[in-house]
């Protein structure tokens, strides 16, 4: 089956955010058009990021096995300090591909050839079994991830995220359908920006003052299905270190971890 190019309610949230991959690039290429939307004290939110791999080497995935599901299963992050530019290119590569995985590694890049971070994502691949749904196969591959407006406010607000308590990053989202991914689960993106979030309210009550996610690494253990799903933090060390460890929960599923973090903190520009 092929779906149309337009991209249907479910996703409108994450084909806001200036994302464009090039689905016949090999490698993987995309860029990311940066504005203040998608920031957070003068850096692109790492859930951006998170997004911009998960696209580019999900791509690489479909192109080589359309009907097989690539789920998210870790992201590793490294971001420098740097002045926001107006433009990220993204460069992923394979680094493994086997049976049931599928490894890459993405380069994030000024267009002058600066690199501004490094990742590594990896993906299960899922093969249908009887009496599965059918999976939705793109063409282009994930043509429902680009081409709409900017998001207009930032981009915590526009999920829903709420804070409950500043003092343990206890913040929280209800589960709605722009969260989701195509298999009905939320999305990877947005299971680290509720870490992310987490991070950065934990450290803001810390220190009096905001806060940015620089470095991060998530494990993906079970897809959100229910909701809502939060979020709770505490320090790893001493806070000056800026080393956070986080539990993402689906509290409408029995309140089941769903994904665990460890997060780098530093001072908002």
């Amino acid at each position: 089956m092929t779906v149309p190019a337009q991209a249907p309610p479910t996703f409108t949230l994450l084909a806001q955010l200036g994302i464009y991959c090039d689905p016949n690039s090999q490698p993987g290429y995309g860029k990311l058009r940066v504005f203040e939307e998608q920031c957070h004290g003068g850096h692109v939110r790492p859930s951006v990021l998170m997004l911009a791999a998960d696209i580019t080497g999900g791509m690489i995935g479909e192109k080589e096995d359309p009907e097989c599901w690539h789920f998210t299963t870790d992201f590793q992050l490294r971001t420098a300090a740097v002045p926001l530019p107006e433009q990220i290119d993204v460069h992923t590569e394979v680094l493994r591909a086997g049976a049931s995985t599928l490894i890459c590694e993405c380069r994030f890049s000024t267009p002058d050839g600066a690199e501004v971070g490094y990742a590594q994502i990896g993906f299960g691949r899922h093969h249908q079994r009887p009496g599965d749904p059918a999976k939705p196969i793109h063409d282009p591959p994930r043509p429902d991830l680009m081409g709409l407006p900017d998001i207009d406010r930032p981009l915590a607000e526009v999920a829903g995220i709420e804070v409950v308590d500043a003092s343990v990053g206890h913040v929280e989202v209800e589960l709605t359908p722009q969260l989701l991914n195509p298999a009905g689960i939320m999305q990877g993106a947005m299971v680290t920006l509720v870490g992310e979030v987490g991070a950065e309210t934990l450290a803001e009550h810390e220190f009096g003052a905001p806060h940015a996610v620089a470095d991060m690494d998530i494990r993906y253990l079970l897809g959100g299905k229910i909701g809502p799903v939060y979020s709770t933090c505490r320090w790893m060390g001493d806070p000056s270190s800026g080393w956070v460890v986080a539990e993402i929960r689906d509290l409408g599923k029995g309140d089941r971890l769903i994904a665990t973090m460890m997060l780098r903190v530093r001072p908002a520009r």
